[in-house]
């Protein structure tokens, strides 16, 4: 983005059956930072499309459901065309406190390319929010795995609390990415790959019900994409381009310095 002017701030809420969660969610998110907020529902059964439009959303519906990160593609494509420089990412289901969205601009504005929250923290730990033990421990193994990988010191990397900037959507493929859950990790191994500056804040939540823990189903499914995407990242770092990585590989994190956890004071 040009320094010498004010960047588009942008949000982009990506919903399914949400219609018991957003309108208080929108009632408490800080709409005063933002220039542009936009829905889009992932055909939901309920009545979150009409909701977003009573509550003056600007709202896009799918006509079939594209997954999580079929969903994800659609929504960063509004965004650019929307021109949108920092788009921050929250679903409206109210697992994510929005409290932490001016720290993470802030850390945008500062010269990050993309800001995770980070929910391992001694104020923020999911286990006080309501999280099942048997969910956190795949969850510390998969970040312990990919932090060695990667060659990252982020203390969380599989959450749902994002913050694009423009650049990060124009120097990885995401519309390449998967339509499920991957999407999330995807376009964080891909943003390493780049040499993208990465940043993390501390971010709450509030886990209830289903939010509580996927299916071992799902974690188990999850877990071996996990494990394949970074096969894929370090085949990508010997030179063979594939599906998710078709560009050279940036400078390496310790090279270029370009991580940094806004999370630990």
């Amino acid at each position: 983005m040009n320094p010498q002017t004010r960047p588009h701030i942008g949000a982009i809420f990506i919903a399914y059956n949400a219609e018991h969660t957003l309108e208080e969610f929108y009632r408490e998110f800080p709409k005063a930072l933002f220039e542009s907020i936009v829905l889009v529902d992932d055909a939901s059964k309920d009545h979150t499309f009409e909701l977003a439009q009573k509550l003056g959303i600007e709202s896009y519906r799918n006509q079939l459901n594209l997954g999580y990160g079929g969903n994800m593609k659609r929504a960063l494509s509004i965004a650019e065309e929307r021109g949108m420089d920092i788009i921050i990412d929250l679903h409206p289901d109210g697992e994510y406190d929005p409290s932490s969205i001016p720290q993470a601009i802030e850390e945008m504005n500062k010269g990050a390319h993309f800001v995770l929250g980070n929910r391992f923290t001694k104020d923020t730990h999911p286990l006080k929010s309501g999280m099942y033990f048997w969910k956190v421990l795949p969850i510390l193994f998969l970040n312990s795995l990919a932090r060695k990988v990667l060659n990252l010191k982020l203390g969380d990397l599989h959450q749902g609390f994002r913050v694009y900037s423009r650049r990060l959507l124009t120097e990885v493929d995401y519309k390449n990415n998967s339509d499920g859950y991957l999407f999330s990790f995807e376009i964080i191994a891909q943003a390493v790959h780049a040499g993208l500056k990465i940043v993390q804040v501390p971010v709450k939540t509030r886990y209830v019900g289903k939010k509580r823990g996927a299916s071992l189903k799902s974690s188990i499914l999850y877990s071996l994409g996990v494990f394949k995407i970074l096969l894929l990242f370090l085949i990508a770092k010997t030179g063979m381009r594939n599906r998710l990585f078709k560009k050279k590989a940036g400078l390496p994190p310790h090279e270029i310095g370009n991580v940094h956890d806004a999370s630990i004071q």
